[in-house]
């Protein structure tokens, strides 16, 4: 979506700049005309060619020079305030989404990402797989140690987080000591991925993850479910990996547990009777 509106924006620059060029060949009838247009594109274009094509088109215009570089000037101003008009609505819009805490991504951010994404798997086919992680014993930890080394070990975390996943998936703060992963691709990748940020964790002491000193090691447990092998929507995808997540705490803590594994356990359960 964003390389859509970027390519956009060039296209409005270039449109602008064509539209100079012509208004300064133009005949002076047609000039006015031709400055109109130039300043609707460059209000919705690429800053540079925007910017420049309105300050060609206003010096074109036939009246005075002092009115020509006034209109000159009063363009390229107002190009650099839709510049940072824009650019403080990014700004905005990516505080809304981070977690302050770790500088992940944020839950309401990550289940609009993941809906999306469900979509996008339901028009072309393929898959997407959710991992949801869970620091273990958080509680316990920190009754002991207070909610300042909690939040140093929760932003410790994230950096984890963040560092061991690949470019292509994304990484949020799911609530409290909770983490998500979204990986495109089959329940295998995302167990990868899984099992590195995992180990990651569980290599590290406490002290050294987050630079207090304590002693306790940390460790994560994670389940892993997949669209649209595990879920049929994406409520049912969180509820699978949710449950997976569960299984891991069940079966001793520090592991990675797939929700179709879940399901053959049950399987075979119910067999058994």
């Amino acid at each position: 979506m964003r390389g859509r509106a970027g390519g956009a924006r060039q296209l409005f620059g270039v449109c602008a700049a064509a539209l100079g060029v012509a208004a300064w060949l133009a005949p002076p009838p047609v000039r006015p005309t031709l400055l109109v247009l130039a300043a609707l594109a460059t209000s919705a274009g690429a800053r540079a060619g925007g910017l420049a094509a309105a300050a060609v088109a206003a010096a074109a215009a036939p009246v005075s020079l002092p009115v020509r570089a006034a209109a000159a000037a009063a363009a390229l101003v107002a190009g650099e305030l839709e510049h940072r008009h824009r650019r403080d609505r990014r700004t905005l819009r990516a505080r809304t989404f981070t977690d302050r805490l770790t500088g992940l991504r944020n839950y309401d951010y990550f289940s609009e990402v993941v809906r999306s994404e469900l979509a996008r798997v339901r028009r072309y086919g393929g898959c997407m797989t959710l991992v949801l992680l869970d620091i273990d014993r958080f509680k316990a930890y920190n009754d002991t140690h207070g909610h300042g080394a909690g939040n140093r070990l929760l932003a410790s975390v994230g950096h984890v987080v963040a560092r061991e996943k690949r470019d292509a998936d994304i990484a949020a703060r799911f609530g409290g000591e909770e983490f998500a992963l979204l990986v495109p691709g089959r329940a295998t990748e995302a167990v990868v991925v899984a099992e590195r940020v995992r180990a990651a964790i569980a290599d590290a002491s406490a002290g050294s993850l987050h630079r207090n000193r304590i002693p306790d090691i940390v460790t994560a447990s994670a389940g892993v479910a997949t669209f649209p092998v595990d879920a049929r929507d994406a409520d049912e995808l969180f509820e699978q990996a949710d449950r997976a997540l569960y299984e891991a705490k069940r079966r001793g803590r520090d592991r990675v547990v797939c929700a179709e594994h879940v399901r053959e356990d049950d399987h075979r359960l119910a067999g058994s009777f």
